[in-house]
């Protein structure tokens, strides 16, 4: 959101709070247009995905970093009866732009269970988040815009016509806190359903560089393999838990049959809502505003939603009647 603002010409300032302990700096950073134990393809991927690892790859070069990792998606079938259902999709215009190839037969890939063959999905792959972060952190504090500091929600003065906190003056305040919304006096009541996950780094000598997905995914990265994710709505810590972690090598042993070492584990808690669509929008005449909620999607969400939220602000476009919080707010 900053980003896409300082690229249409907005004055900005990023108070955040430099907490490692955040979805952003645990999750796999996955993006993947066919998702689900049905594998279906996700909420508006033909807008989403358009155009998406180019903008990624932007990135990269203004911020002078690598964090964008385009890969194959590959997902063993349970069965012939599935392998010959994605067979007949590859003329299917809905999902033939995501499908790079399907195999009928096993790719004899030691270690990999896929007896009935696989799909192999493209415009998919990972961005590791907590380099795309740290890299724009660096970019706000040589142009000035970044402030580190745990934001005081009693010092926010909302006037007529202005926003102010401590010596910022500006239009408005827009709050992309994650999870820590529930406790925003502003937005505290929203529908929220904060969900914890859990990823199991690796070693092991599985030979490809493939994102493996079928009941858990195993994504290659430059130190082993992230092996997740977990859904927990009970215990929202940011610690693992060792019930998680279990789950998440029974899960692992359906897909994958090499020996591995365990390397450590981390945990997040998702900003997931009620309905899995964000929340975007304003109150107190557009000068409150809230761009959250993204769930497990964040790294294909935002880009576009960024967008859509920065015109609507400037009044060019009205938020889409999915993500609008308006839909919540009695």
């Amino acid at each position: 959101m900053a980003l896409k603002m300082m690229a249409a010409g907005k004055s900005i300032m990023v108070i955040d709070n430099g907490s490692k302990q955040t979805s952003t700096e645990k999750a796999a950073g996955l993006y993947n247009p066919i998702t689900g134990r049905k594998m279906v393809k996700t909420w508006m991927a033909d807008e989403l995905f358009e155009g998406l690892e180019e903008y990624y790859a932007s990135l990269e070069r203004l911020l002078n970093s690598q964090f964008l990792y385009p890969l194959t998606i590959y997902r063993p079938f349970y069965s012939n009866e599935e392998a010959n259902d994605w067979q007949a999709k590859l003329s299917d215009d809905q999902y033939s732009p995501f499908i790079k190839e399907v195999n009928t037969k096993s790719l004899s890939l030691s270690g990999v269970n896929d007896e009935f063959g696989g799909i192999h999905l493209k415009k998919c792959g990972y961005i590791d988040l907590p380099e795309f972060r740290e890299a724009a952190r660096k970019y706000f504090q040589s142009r000035g815009v970044y402030q580190q500091e745990v934001f005081q929600y009693q010092k926010l003065v909302v006037a007529e016509d202005k926003v102010t906190y401590d010596q910022l003056v500006c239009d408005s305040v827009i709050f992309c806190e994650g999870p820590r919304s529930v406790d925003n006096p502003f937005w505290k009541d929203l529908p929220f359903r904060l969900v914890k996950g859990e990823i199991l780094k690796i070693e092991t000598d599985l030979a490809t560089d493939m994102i493996l997905n079928r009941g858990v995914f195993v994504v290659p990265k430059k130190d082993g393999f992230s092996v997740g994710s977990t859904y927990d709505h009970q215990n929202l810590d940011y610690e693992p838990s060792e019930k998680g972690i279990a789950d998440l090598r029974k899960r692992l042993s359906k897909l994958f049959t090499l020996d591995y070492s365990e390397k450590g584990a981390v945990a997040g808690v998702r900003p997931a809502t009620f309905d899995r669509r964000p929340f975007l929008g304003t109150k107190c005449e557009g000068k409150i505003g809230i761009f959250n909620g993204f769930g497990t999607k964040g790294v294909s969400l935002v880009p576009y939603f960024a967008n859509q939220f920065i015109n609507y602000l400037s009044q060019k476009s009205e938020l889409i009647p999915e993500v609008d919080v308006n839909r919540v707010i009695e």
